[in-house]
């Protein structure tokens, strides 16, 4: 099996592009593909959300759902909305949710207590989100050389 390391890769399976440094590849059927344990590059998008310096966009709040199987009623039950609201931010697609940023905190600290960060990371991201944050077009970045299935 023919592999590869590319220095930067746009990955769009997520929803939103991720962009992948040193990310490994592997030739399938004459087409390069991602070779990364999934499990992990998911579990590490969402810490890189978790910590995102600009506002979530629709497209991530869905991934964020979705990936913790929970449908948009239980989704906006967890953070004290009504359930059309789920649906409002994730039809921004890859534009801001315009949520509150009250309840976008409250999905951060969520993605870290989900994912059983010690406490100590909640606590540092609880303050680092003590301001609101703008938003940004940037994609998120990742390292590939830690995903390598």
């Amino acid at each position: 099996m023919e592999r590869k390391i590319q220095k930067r890769y746009v990955d769009y399976g997520l929803g939103f592009p991720v962009v992948l440094l040193n990310a490994p590849m592997v030739k399938v059927r004459g087409q390069w593909a991602l070779h990364v344990n999934y499990n992990d590059y998911q579990k590490a998008t969402l810490h890189l959300l978790a910590h995102k310096p600009a506002r979530l966009t629709g497209n991530e709040v869905k991934f964020v759902r979705t990936f913790f199987e929970m449908t948009a009623r239980v989704f906006a039950e967890r953070f004290s909305v009504k359930h059309p609201a789920v649906l409002k931010w994730e039809s921004k697609e890859d534009a801001s949710t315009q949520m509150t940023w009250s309840t976008e905190k409250d999905i951060r600290l969520f993605i870290l207590d989900e994912l059983q960060d010690k406490a100590s990371d909640l606590q540092d991201l609880y303050r680092s989100l003590k301001g609101v944050v703008e938003e940004s077009k940037k994609p998120i970045v990742l390292n590939g050389d830690e995903l390598a299935a």
